[in-house]
């Protein structure tokens, strides 16, 4: 059985007569007679009662043309959205994310993708560098969002929200109510770090700045993610360091970004792909939206 028999049967049983169904499918009458014989003697059931001057369908017609009507919506339904899969409109695509890139990427990333009506879910999955990294080389991964500088040669990597890098200080820090902090003022205070596992990060650029000012930091704390060191700030355990973007959630049980003064430092989150190993069309997609809307800016260049 095959989707013109489908068809052809739909059509004699709408029309009520085979001349009819003949006309509406740009047939003749005897092919589509020996095809209506042919599909009862292949199902081994009696479609239409031809006793009268008009085909009427049997009880199994009745059954068989609701089956049909659904298989032939099936087959329609699933040539669209093979199309939609095949143009990256639909499907599914798995992102490893840095808690900035949930916070700040993924929001706008979904607000594309209903604005753009497109049928795509998202399964977003964080994690530490290293273990993303690995899910990555796995297929496990679509596509890292990631603080970390991924230096691998089967690697491609872009680069976005380009943002500097500011301080939290304890609220009632002495100089918590100034418009910026000198690196060199917080030598003698408790630094919270982002370990780096990979490549470069956060922390690297902190340690060479201290270097640079003339003093090495008395780290007491070592992490992965900047939520927590900025909470242990708000409760004056020590001095933290956070993009800019995470000014935005100031004011949430979360103690206000300073600009560094003097130091110009600068971060970025980084999206990282396979090389060699082609994307998914829905990947390539949602990829190519996250790169349209963050790649190499400052989210807010006029802010300090």
């Amino acid at each position: 059985m095959d989707e013109h028999r489908l068809k052809c049967f739909v059509a004699v049983y709408e029309q009520g007569s085979v001349s009819a169904a003949a006309t509406r499918l740009h047939m003749t009458q005897p092919p589509l007679s020996m095809l209506l014989r042919k599909l009862e003697g292949e199902l081994g059931v009696g479609l239409f009662d031809r006793s009268g001057h008009r085909l009427a369908p049997t009880a199994t017609g009745e059954l068989f043309y609701l089956r049909a009507k659904a298989l032939l919506a099936q087959l329609q339904t699933m040539r669209r959205e093979l199309r939609e899969a095949e143009q990256g409109a639909r499907g599914t695509v798995h992102i490893g994310c840095a808690t900035a890139a949930s916070l700040f990427v993924m929001p706008a990333v979904m607000e594309d993708l209903a604005a753009c009506g497109l049928d795509i879910t998202v399964d977003v999955q964080e994690g530490e560098a290293d273990h993303m990294l690995q899910r990555l080389r796995e297929r496990g991964l679509d596509l890292i969002i990631s603080r970390s500088e991924y230096r691998a040669p089967e690697l491609e990597t872009h680069a976005i929200m380009d943002e500097p890098l500011h301080v939290a200080l304890p609220p009632a820090h002495p100089l918590a109510g100034g418009a910026r902090v000198r690196l060199a003022d917080l030598r003698h205070e408790r630094f919270l770090l982002h370990r780096s596992p990979l490549g470069t990060g956060i922390s690297d650029m902190v340690l060479r700045a201290c270097q640079q000012a003339g003093f090495v930091p008395n780290v007491v704390y070592w992490g992965g993610e900047t939520l927590p060191m900025l909470l242990m700030a708000q409760r004056g355990l020590g001095v933290a360091f956070a993009p800019q973007s995470f000014g935005q959630l100031a004011g949430q049980g979360l103690p206000r970004l300073l600009p560094l003064d003097g130091t110009e430092l600068r971060t970025h989150l980084n999206v990282a792909w396979p090389r060699q190993l082609g994307l998914t069309p829905v990947a390539g997609r949602v990829r190519d939206l996250i790169l349209a809307r963050f790649a190499a800016r400052d989210p807010d260049p006029g802010a300090d």
